[in-house]
């Protein structure tokens, strides 16, 4: 059953991701969204979905931010390495 919610929920994140992406085409953010990040892990049952915003000419790092069920936005940081288990599993779907 666990498993099973896993999966669905990283489904659920993949679709949200590539719909955003559609939706937004060019990026018209002049600076980085993160202005400090948390290490911390944060157990998937808290996500609504996962935002992850590449480096670019506006901001040099890469971005992630999760926007928990209850509406709150964490940027967390990229070089974690539950950060990067989540990012993994999510290109793996």
């Amino acid at each position: 059953m666990k498993t099973q919610t896993i999966c669905l929920l990283l489904t659920t994140i993949v679709i949200s991701l590539a719909a955003q992406g559609l939706c937004m085409g060019k990026a018209t953010h002049s600076r980085c969204r993160c202005a400090a990040v948390i290490s911390r892990f944060i157990s998937p049952r808290k996500y609504q979905h996962i935002d992850i915003y590449p480096q670019g000419s506006f901001c040099r790092k890469v971005e992630v931010i999760i926007t928990l069920k209850d509406g709150t936005k964490v940027c967390v940081n990229p070089k974690s390495n539950w950060v990067k288990r989540v990012i993994n599993i999510m290109n793996e779907e």
